[in-house]
């Protein structure tokens, strides 16, 4: 019989400066203490080359922990093998079925070499690469890794199936391609709806709850 305890306050040290992901995470991870690199005072860079979300996420979060190790040993920041401490890294992207699954891994990068550099940029350049395509299925996909220790990590992959939009809604909530991803029940985007809808139905909320359950 296993004696392992759930610890409902953790001290999540997460490898993002991603200011949207960022608030995402801290309302879905309600309760935990969510600290950035910049928090901690320290500079933290990992270039994503991976060909998985998988891979992009487990190598950012290693990166990470293993950084935090080596500053643990030389300052006082936390150190992120503690008990109450998990290490977590998410990579996620938007597959679209009309273009083979990209962006995928690449979603933050879109378009880059066409001028593309900014969420609405982004947004409107898939809406000109599908421009009268009938087949509009899309899919969201969170990949979450979590580093308790030396060897011991864990991992979610979560999706979230909608559709693309013809355009672009004048909802304001979410980020991303949120006001072109359609919800085909609700006949509104991402960005229609509330914060708290968004976290129980998306990717990122799955994989989080997933996650949550690896606070032992």
């Amino acid at each position: 019989m296993s004696n392992s305890v759930y610890n409902p306050h953790m001290d999540i040290l997460l490898a993002s400066a991603n200011k949207h992901k960022v608030r995402e995470l801290r309302m879905i991870f309600d309760g935990h203490r969510i600290m950035t690199p910049a928090e901690l005072g320290v500079v933290f860079e990992y270039e994503e080359t991976g060909n998985t979300f998988f891979a992009n996420a487990y190598g950012k979060a290693m990166a990470f922990f293993e950084l935090l190790q080596w500053q643990c040993a030389h300052s006082d920041i936390p150190d992120p093998a503690a008990d109450d401490t998990m290490v977590i890294a998410d990579d996620s992207g938007l597959c679209v079925d009309a273009l083979d699954g990209g962006p995928g891994v690449h979603s933050a990068r879109f378009g880059a070499d066409e001028g593309a550099s900014s969420d609405e940029e982004r947004t409107e350049l898939l809406l000109r690469k599908l421009e009268g395509a009938r087949k509009r299925q899309a899919h969201y996909v969170c990949c979450m890794v979590g580093i308790r220790g030396v060897d011991r990590w864990f991992c979610a992959q979560e999706t979230w199936h909608g559709e693309i939009a013809l355009e672009r809604s004048s909802g304001k909530s979410g980020f991303g391609y949120d006001p072109v991803f359609l919800l085909p029940d609700r006949g509104v985007t991402v960005a229609d709806i509330s914060d708290a809808e968004k976290h129980a139905l998306s990717h990122r909320g799955k994989a989080a709850r997933v996650m949550n359950a690896m606070f032992y």
